[in-house]
């Protein structure tokens, strides 16, 4: 037996075994993370594992990393700030470095946006169909739709993929985002989320001017249009939390680690941020399932 076999006897389980070693005040940040995670190994509290030893400990802080001195050898993962964090980690054992700082991803971090959404979840929707959803319910060409900071949409998903323009803040303006709906949201939100005014969203500084933006918006189809693309783009490249999720699980041994050509040039898709749901990689797929259709790849 292994000592990852004999890890998960002792867990009673077949599963991969994660654990969360959070300082106080810190765990917030490992949550959304952690929820992704749990698709592909049990999630437990390193505090409160008992006699487990888990195959990878996800760690909130540096400092954090002294607690893991003297435990057995296990894959970790830590947070880190700045650059002098960076070192730190290297220096005390840990395999890989998350961060919420775009700049610490030269460093070799893996950027974990700290307001996120698992993008792949919600495919976009265009300008045209929009339209074409719109005429089918028997809606007004301009449909606004107006979502208070903290409130979930009545219609959820629905609502947003039919809207011309979504007036949002809070939560659900990263949903819109998602979606590709043009959005125009208050400084606060846009401030949270990192959002470029006028490009990633049009930002307003009160609920009338930010009605009669997302009028003139619902008027303009070329403007409408670019915001919808910037919009997915948006959430594709600063706020989804699915692909780094399918890094981390990789390289902490969650899930296995895929070989040979196709695996190239799924790297390779992965060094230009495309989306694991996006047409591009279903194209790629349907092509390179002609060449592997004997499950052994092509042998020119």
């Amino acid at each position: 037996m292994t000592a990852v076999e004999d890890r998960r006897a002792v867990a009673g389980t077949d599963r991969p075994v994660v654990a969360l070693l959070a300082a106080p005040g810190t765990s917030g940040r490992a949550v959304a993370l952690l929820g992704l995670l749990g698709a592909h190994a049990q999630v437990v509290s390193w505090q409160r594992r008992g006699a487990l030893v888990p195959d990878a400990v996800l760690v909130t802080s540096v400092d954090s990393l002294r607690a893991l001195a003297t435990a057995p050898p296990t894959q970790t993962a830590v947070w880190v700030k700045h650059h002098d964090e960076v070192d730190a980690a290297v220096e005390g054992g840990a395999l890989l470095l998350l961060t919420a700082k775009p700049e610490l991803v030269q460093r070799g971090a893996v950027l974990v946006p700290p307001v996120a959404i698992e993008v792949d979840r919600w495919p976009a929707v265009s300008p045209l169909v929009r339209r074409r959803r719109r005429e089918a319910a028997g809606l007004p060409e301009a449909h606004i739709v107006r979502i208070e900071g903290g409130v979930e949409p009545v219609g959820g998903e629905h609502e947003l993929a039919m809207a011309s323009v979504a007036v949002v803040s809070g939560p659900a303006t990263l949903l819109a985002l998602a979606l590709g709906t043009p959005v125009v949201t208050s400084v606060d939100t846009a401030r949270r989320l990192g959002l470029r005014a006028g490009r990633d969203a049009e930002v307003a500084a009160g609920p009338d001017a930010a009605l009669a933006l997302a009028q003139e918006i619902a008027g303009d189809d070329a403007r409408a249009a670019a915001l919808s693309r910037h919009a997915r783009r948006c959430a594709e490249h600063h706020l989804d939390l699915g692909r780094p999720a399918r890094e981390v699980a990789r390289r902490l041994g969650l899930v296995p680690t895929p070989r040979g050509p196709l695996a190239h040039v799924d790297d390779r898709l992965a060094e230009l941020s495309t989306p694991a749901g996006s047409p591009t990689r279903v194209r790629v797929a349907d092509a390179l399932a002609v060449l592997t259709a004997d499950g052994g790849g092509s042998s020119a």
